[in-house]
């Protein structure tokens, strides 16, 4: 059987053909630590959670780097979905520095 057309392939996601992407969902990346706070307005829309816990990474950084003087070991990215409801905690200490992509 010959199938001209690669989308019309369904093999239960194995592979290239017949695998479908996540759905995009909107995330905010808090930023609390030592009774401070920084609060994402705008959220970010991501289709893992890959892509979650890299963002948070590269949140905490920007904040890091744009801010001097600062006890980062009581801060955290706290991440939640678009209804409020948390996704990941990630503490400042745990993000490396040479883990920033552009």
């Amino acid at each position: 059987m010959a199938v001209s057309d690669p989308a019309e392939i369904a093999v239960g996601g194995c592979g290239r053909f017949g695998k479908t992407s996540m759905p995009r969902r909107l995330y905010r990346f808090h930023c609390l630590g030592g009774g401070d706070a920084v609060f994402d307005m705008h959220g970010r829309w991501l289709s893992s959670i890959r892509e979650v816990r890299q963002q948070a990474d590269r949140v905490a950084l920007d904040l890091m780097t744009g801010v001097a003087c600062q006890d980062w070991t009581v801060w955290s990215v706290d991440v939640r979905d678009a209804a409020g409801r948390p996704v990941l905690m990630r503490a400042f200490t745990s993000v490396k520095v040479w883990d920033r992509q552009a």
